[in-house]
């Protein structure tokens, strides 16, 4: 059954959840509106999403005990408006600026855990793969849209950027017209719902943990690859990574596809990409390397992303799904923030120039995807008796 209202709502909500991104384009002049503050200070507004985030991640589950996903969407997509509304209105006072990136980041953690699940209630099967490729890829195509619509306002004020949360208006009209009021697990007796395959969990949680930290390298280190090298500014920086998030979203949407020849090697897939297109880039050092290791990690994330968010599925039965996802996206965001310190750590033992760094994430990356490989060889009989169980 087609329920194309639901999948709209779903992938706006998708296309606006990384707003809390924004200020990023506009550093310098965030920077220079607050001369008599440290620099790491109005840093903050940037760093604080990302872990207030977690918190988000972790609520969600205990919030979902006492509302509905619907009324929690309703409420997060509320909270960001309004934490992007009161910094545009607040842009002169720091500490609220930091306030309501505090209260943004929560919003955006809370809906990220829920996006993979409302796609899990809503659809299944084959439709299922399709939909949740398709609002995977509308976060990377909103990331990308929202960069070059901050990045013109920025040019008359800063503080502009925040009005791009304007367009969470339309997620959240959508979300009230068309999102289900009660979830599938609410209707399920207790019995069927409730199964859990810890050893799935486990294993998404560590592949989700190397993959995020493999990722995140191209975030730290290619604006030190390109300008380091000699290969161009930061507007070329910006270029590179622009096309990558779009090459994410447009893979994302044919995951699908990609997931009917792959089975249950995607992740070996997104790991071996993202590995061999990193090694690549760091051994060829020229703008070309530079756009092999933006392809080999946004190639990688568009097979990862909504492998990860189906594998949800695949480790527990509805009742308990929110917990889990909740779980593994926690260990995925300490991933993230890790991802500098882990690298740079085992790249100091053969070199801490950005091609060295890349070269050991490309090595790593082919050796995850030689142990995803391994552990997938069989599929998980307890994990299918537990869904033969639910049937």
């Amino acid at each position: 059954m087609k329920r194309t209202p639901l999948k709209v709502a779903i992938a706006a909500i998708c296309f606006v959840n990384l707003l809390y991104m924004i200020p990023s384009v506009a550093v310098s002049g965030m920077v220079a509106a607050f001369p008599d503050q440290p620099q790491n200070t109005v840093l903050l507004l940037l760093t604080l999403p990302n872990l207030t985030g977690i918190a988000g991640i972790v609520a969600e589950p205990w919030l979902e005990k006492r509302f509905s996903r619907r009324q929690l969407s309703i409420t997060a997509l509320a909270v960001l408006f309004g934490s992007g509304l009161a910094s545009f209105v607040l842009r002169e006072n720091l500490p609220a600026l930091i306030a309501a990136s505090v209260v943004m980041g929560a919003a955006y953690g809370m809906q990220a855990t829920l996006y993979p699940l409302l796609v899990n209630d809503g659809f299944e099967g084959e439709e299922r793969s399709r939909v949740m490729g398709m609002v995977t890829g509308m976060l990377q195509l909103g990331r990308v849209a929202a960069t070059l619509v901050g990045g013109v306002l920025a040019r008359s004020g800063w503080y502009n950027v925040y009005l791009c949360f304007l367009a969470v208006l339309v997620p959240l009209v959508l979300a009230v017209l068309f999102l289900p009021r009660q979830s599938h697990s609410q209707e399920l007796p207790q019995e069927e719902g409730d199964w859990f395959s810890l050893s799935g969990a486990v294993r998404l949680a560590v592949e989700g943990f190397a993959f995020a930290a493999l990722f995140y390298m191209v975030n730290t280190h290619l604006s030190l690859y390109v300008e380091g090298y000699g290969l161009g500014d930061t507007a070329l920086t910006g270029v590179i990574s622009a096309a990558g998030c779009v090459l994410a979203g447009l893979i994302s949407t044919g995951f699908a596809w990609f997931e009917r020849r792959t089975g249950r090697f995607t992740m070996t897939w997104a790991f071996g990409i993202l590995g061999a297109l990193y090694l690549a880039g760091s051994l060829w050092i020229s703008l070309p390397g530079a756009v092999l290791c933006v392809a080999g990690a946004f190639l990688g994330m568009g097979l990862f992303s909504p492998n990860l968010m189906l594998g949800f599925s695949r480790c527990a039965g509805p009742r308990r799904l929110a917990a889990v996802t909740a779980a593994v996206l926690t260990v995925v965001n300490v991933g993230y923030f890790a991802s500098p310190y882990i690298t740079g750590f085992l790249a100091g033992f053969v070199g801490e120039s950005p091609a060295d760094v890349f070269r050991v994430a490309g090595v790593l990356g082919l050796v995850c995807a030689l142990g995803s490989a391994l552990a997938s060889r069989k599929p998980q009989a307890p994990l299918q008796a537990a869904q033969e169980q639910v049937r």
